[in-house]
């Protein structure tokens, strides 16, 4: 709470004078506000300054948060449940939609333009709410197994369909130093990700939005959660219970490892000369025995308008040009975002990118219910309890279960004053 407070003050201390345009008559100006991630390579700046000499009168106030996605959420939810009016733009992870459209706190950007086609239609669907679509896609991330091909070739092994494939590719490849499978297993959001592809692949689900039914308890969830498990220490580093994407992509990119499931950002790095593992990097979709389906957990961000800004027409003017077709290559360029959009792909003759297309276009949404963020809370600690062996797959997902019915209102907790006929 320190650390949101502290955020709070330098947040406000920023925004001082850049709210309401009829504050500076003088020149007119109308200021768009965003908070955002650190933009340490200035790429977010850059395009913004391209907006504002195209849109003169209009400046972009980029307010620099947190890295942490959970208290940037933070920090909006403060700011819109205050109605400060602080910001005119949320740049919104793909899980925050449903709970910031259900407060009523986003405009309904359906009928905006008829662009929406031109999109992965997975990450137009990561912004939709109730037949409402509440955001406009700029990146597009999913789940991916990145895999040394060098080693694979050495026995001649193609890149694993199944995720008994992988296990006995990773087997054979362990040596001295160098594991087979690499992942994020520290109790966070990314833990749920790993789970929800593996889940996928055995044939699983965790919650579905339409009816709020619960898949934790099928015996597809607890052999999903079970090959995690075993892989602790046999195939992956005992460690790994305790790695996020950047622990897991060194040990990777190192040598350590024959496979890695991480996100796209992770090809960029390794795509140049420097890298140890530079021509040596192969991508496949995530495996999936039969029965199950490849998938990859939808992640990326975009641009909603909240609903009481007094500016969303030059709000949509600066979510268009963020998400043209020259503005997402410029930031696939400076940073590596990869675009959401789909000609990005179709028109480029990088092997890789044709390769990372062909995952993406698998991308799943997690559950858009406004209660994502406490549901992820319950399966994360359940998910963590059993990697870590304190609790069986079986007992760990019961657990998640009955946690998650109760917090879906499925579940009614019986009153011990109650007469038998009640």
């Amino acid at each position: 709470m320190k650390r949101i407070a502290g955020w709070i003050i330098a947040i406000a201390l920023a925004l001082t004078g850049c709210g309401d345009p009829s504050s500076s008559p003088a020149d007119e100006t109308v200021v768009l506000s965003v908070l955002m991630e650190p933009d340490g390579r200035g790429a977010w700046r850059a395009l913004f300054d391209r907006f504002e000499e195209e849109h003169p009168g209009v400046r972009v106030n980029l307010v620099e948060g947190p890295a942490s996605t959970d208290t940037r959420e933070d920090l909006y939810v403060n700011a819109l449940l205050s109605g400060s009016g602080d910001f005119d733009l949320v740049y919104a992870d793909v899980i925050w939609v449903p709970k910031f459209a259900a407060a009523g706190w986003l405009e309904d950007l359906r009928d905006y333009w008829d662009e929406w086609d031109s999109f992965v239609p997975a990450s137009v669907e990561g912004g939709t709410y109730k037949g409402g679509i509440y955001r406009v896609p700029t990146q597009l991330n999913g789940g991916l197994l990145y895999y040394r091909k060098d080693l694979l070739e050495e026995i001649g092994a193609d890149p694993p369909q199944t995720f008994a494939e992988m296990a006995a590719i990773s087997k054979t490849l362990q040596a001295a130093g160098r594991w087979g499978y690499v992942w994020q297993g520290k109790q966070y959001e990314g833990l749920v990700c790993n789970y929800l592809e593996i889940l996928r692949g055995f044939g699983g689900f965790w919650i579905d939005p339409e009816t709020e039914k619960i898949g934790l308890n099928s015996p597809a969830a607890v052999d999903a959660l079970a090959f995690l498990c075993d892989a602790v220490g046999t195939i992956s580093p005992p460690g790994v219970t305790t790695y996020a994407e950047e622990d897991s992509r060194l040990l990777f990119q190192s040598g350590g490892a024959v496979f890695l499931r991480n996100w796209p950002y992770v090809y960029k790095l390794m795509a140049v000369e420097e890298s140890p593992m530079f021509e040596n990097v192969g991508i496949a979709p995530m495996p999936a025995n039969p029965g199950g389906e490849s998938a990859a957990t939808l992640g990326g961000a975009g641009f909603a308008i909240v609903k009481s800004s007094p500016v969303k027409n030059v709000a949509w003017a600066l979510i268009e040009f963020v998400a043209s077709p020259e503005s997402v290559r410029f930031m696939n360029e400076k940073i590596g975002l990869q675009p959401a959009r789909r000609n990005f792909y179709e028109e480029s003759t990088d092997p890789m990118q044709q390769a990372l297309y062909e995952v993406l276009q698998r991308t799943t949404p997690r559950p858009p219910i406004p209660q994502y963020a406490q549901a992820s809370d319950i399966l994360q600690r359940r998910l963590s309890a059993a990697i870590t062996g304190q609790m069986s797959p079986a007992d760990a997902l019961a657990a998640a279960t009955r946690e998650t019915e109760l917090l879906l209102g499925r579940h009614r907790i019986p009153n011990p004053h109650a007469s038998a006929n009640e």
